[in-house]
């Protein structure tokens, strides 16, 4: 018996293939019909045939999708057969909209198929960049509208020849329908120019660059979603130019990239973990453990005991590593701190020239910038430092539904992104960045839309911002509120932290939990900068029941800057000024860039309280003992002194160096005895690595007891651990401990960032569910 069936697939539908998949086996039963793209990013299929014909093509539609699709839902509606058809095809996409929610799959790296067809001499695309087929390539940085076809990205530049014509035509080659698909004829083209701008011809583009780069030069490479600066990973020399021209870059690590995971593990400690990440996909920049003695050089990641690897993700960087004998380049983006990178050509010339010695351009446009994402292992499960190529426009989903309330986000003031909540999904940005400047106002804001119309977002109904009254962002979410006639809603930092993290394990509204959220610094409704917080949360609201105590910041942010001031205002509590003075003085000299007189003038303010603020920040602690035990005086990028403590740390044993701290008093966590132990221990000859390893262990704990005395006498399940700080593995990893052996239920980050790039979403959700009472 014959009939008919219509399918929607919502999901990950587009731009992976999945129409020629869908064609093929629909070919194979002898099924007449069509497949066509949607204007929302959705699929419809109608298929007529056998019954028996059609049950089979419907569960290998439902089991046997391609690896990169994925259905937030797939909807089956049998009709009567209508032999409507006369053949399958695939026919033209429909502006119309399938409803729900579809969205494009992130940037995809270049596929083991076009790398071989790159590597073939009699192939059209020999060492040809920007080969890619129906699963692979560019996507969210290429796309200008829906639906994802050629003439609504940026190919529309670059009509196919003949050849690809065939490909893109033929519904049984890997490269039909293939958007970004292109060969040497047809497609974009590299050039090299000198730092002038002034091309430079060569026969052999790829072994010039490596050759440039031997030299010391550095090199600017416009790639997929973004421009990149490369430099040799082992000669000093141009590393320190690069931390010169790059300005604000004084110690900061970069991330590298290699050829294979073989080259990788000849200067990096590799896990069966690690090389799944490193391999897949999404190809992030991995943070992995520094094989000792160090073969690249030390200016790579000074002090630190990780760097921050990748594999090739594009044809690019594939042909450019090919040919280099070390084993690994540098690449970081390539942008002035606290400015965007670079896409646009005439940007570029007229940019880098005071940052690259040479140019590798090519002439394709990149829609949407999308850095690199970035990530680590942290109590053995993968966290996302930077969640942007590679993840978005995947979204969260949530267990719960906002209806009609589509909500927005739009982040803190540090390592920031937008994000959009709605039905029943959270669709963070790509990193945005430091939002303090106009420059990276702009550039959240371009995101936010681009995402919005990706979506189909006709208005937002509520605006999620931050406490604080400063913030850029602020001035973003009241446009947003008036362009859109929608309510502002002032969310607490880590209240937003606390609800990504629920979030991210997929918690229902009316779940309670223990959130310990340890971060550098958030607006507390109290005026104090908080940061080493313990909530009773929920989705709609938080009590705080424990933090740190209350220290002082001689100088305000200054303090976050040279953390010996915190050194001095916590130590204060027990010793004298006097006290202070000579400690400093004696021990401490250059410790501060004033001298002597920094020193005089600090315990001036103390004393006269002159632009002291508090906090209770995690943080600031963590960069005290790292200033008091001489591993990091000054900051020079976001967490540093926190970050080098951990490296100290990482090579110490707390055994043996044992704090007296008392038990949390009304919740509140004595830092203060925490310090001037770990001074007495540093003063009596004790190790500095073992120190630092027992401040780590002795944070924790207290973390740990405080949530879990409170959570057991309150019948909660489940404590959480998230914040800047959660990315500490071993802090991270002595709070599941802790928590395990409490008989609890351990909840960290999975999707979402630990640190302010989770915040949007925490706004958008917490923002929309204040509306849905």
């Amino acid at each position: 018996m014959k009939s008919r069936v219509k399918v929607i697939c919502r999901g990950i539908v587009q731009g992976i293939g999945f129409r020629p998949f869908v064609y093929r086996f629909a070919k194979k039963l002898n099924l007449t019909g069509f497949v066509r793209n949607q204007g929302d990013a959705g699929v419809q299929i109608i298929a007529e045939g056998p019954k028996e014909d059609l049950d089979k093509f419907v569960n290998f539609l439902k089991y046997d999708k391609p690896y990169l699709a994925k259905y937030e839902d797939f909807q089956v509606m049998w009709e009567s057969f209508q032999n409507e058809f006369t053949k399958f095809e695939i026919l033209s996409s429909s502006v119309k909209k399938v409803g729900g929610v579809s969205y494009l799959p992130p940037d995809i790296s270049i596929c083991v198929d076009c790398l071989k067809d790159m590597q073939k001499t009699d192939n059209d695309r020999f060492n040809y960049a920007f080969t890619s087929c129906a699963i692979c390539g560019p996507r969210y940085t290429t796309i200008t509208s829906l639906p994802y076809d050629r003439p609504n990205t940026t190919m529309i530049d670059f009509p196919l020849c003949y050849m690809c014509k065939s490909e893109y035509d033929n519904p049984l080659d890997r490269r039909h329908h293939a958007q970004t698909t292109c060969c040497a004829k047809c497609g974009p083209t590299l050039t090299l120019h000198n730092k002038n701008g002034s091309k430079i011809k060569t026969k052999d583009l790829y072994n010039e660059i490596v050759k440039l780069i031997s030299e010391g030069n550095i090199i600017t490479i416009k790639g997929i979603g973004g421009t990149h600066l490369a430099c040799s990973a082992v000669d000093a020399e141009p590393i320190l130019r690069l931390r010169t021209r790059k300005g604000k870059r004084k110690h900061k690590p970069f991330a590298v990239i290699s050829k294979s995971i073989d080259e990788i593990r000849k200067f990096a400690s590799v896990n069966a973990i690690e090389a799944q990440l490193l391999v897949s996909h999404r190809r992030p920049i991995v943070l992995l453990e520094k094989k000792q003695p160090f073969p690249l050089s030390e200016w790579i990641a000074p002090e630190l005991f990780n760097i921050g690897v990748m594999l090739p993700y594009s044809g690019i960087h594939s042909l450019i590593l090919d040919m280099l004998n070390d084993p690994a380049l540098i690449l970081t983006s390539a942008n002035p701190s606290n400015v965007p990178m670079y896409i646009k050509n005439k940007q570029i010339l007229s940019n880098v020239d005071d940052l690259a010695d040479y140019i590798l351009l090519h002439n394709r446009r990149i829609h949407q910038r999308a850095d690199d994402s970035v990530i680590r292992l942290s109590n053995d499960n993968p966290v996302l430092i930077r969640r942007s190529r590679g993840w978005v426009p995947e979204p969260i989903n949530l267990p719960f539904n906002l209806k009609d309330y589509v909500s927005l986000g739009v982040g803190p003031l540090l390592t920031s992104t937008g994000a959009i909540a709605m039905t029943n999904r959270c669709f963070p940005t790509q990193y945005i960045g430091n939002v303090d400047t106009l420059e990276t106002l702009d550039f959240l804001e371009s995101a936010i839309n681009h995402l919005g119309s990706l979506l189909g977002v006709d208005s937002y109904k509520i605006i999620g911002y931050d406490l604080h009254p400063n913030f850029f962002s602020t001035k973003l979410a009241k446009k947003y509120a008036t362009e859109n006639n929608a309510d502002l809603l002032q969310i607490q930092h880590h209240h937003a932290h606390a609800a990504s993290l629920m979030i991210d394990n997929q918690l229902p509204i009316e779940e309670e939990i223990v959130a310990i959220i340890a971060d550098g610094v958030g607006y507390g409704i109290d005026g104090v900068i908080w940061g080493g917080e313990i909530f009773h949360t929920t989705y709609k609201g938080f009590k705080r029941i424990g933090h740190l105590e209350e220290q002082p910041m001689i100088g305000g942010d200054r303090a976050t800057y040279y953390p010996i001031r915190m050194v001095a205002g916590i130590l204060s509590k027990i010793l004298s000024e006097d006290e202070i003075y000579r400690l400093l003085t004696k021990n401490y000299p250059d410790s501060l860039p004033g001298g002597d007189n920094e020193i005089r003038v600090l315990l001036t303010q103390l004393e006269k309280n002159i632009n002291v603020s508090s906090t209770t920040s995690t943080g600031r602690i963590l960069a005290t003992v790292s200033a008091l035990l001489k591993a990091c005086y000054e900051r020079t990028y976001e967490g540093e002194p926190a970050i080098i403590l951990e490296s100290l740390a990482y090579n110490g044993n707390p055994k043996g160096v044992s704090f007296k701290i008392p038990e949390a008093d009304n919740g509140i966590i004595d830092t203060t005895s925490l310090i001037h132990q770990a001074l007495e221990f540093y003063n009596s000859g004790v190790r500095p690595a073992n120190i630092a390893a027992a401040v780590h262990s002795e944070i924790a704990n207290q973390f740990a007891n405080a949530a879990i005395k409170y959570a057991k006498s309150n019948s909660i399940r489940k404590i959480g651990f998230t914040g800047g700080v959660a990315y500490n593995d071993m802090i991270s990893r002595q709070i599941f401990k802790k928590v395990k052996d409490a008989k609890l239920e351990f909840l960290q980050h999975k999707s979402l960032p630990c640190g302010d790039g989770g915040i949007s979403s925490g706004q958008s959700v917490i923002a929309a569910l204040s509306k849905n009472e």
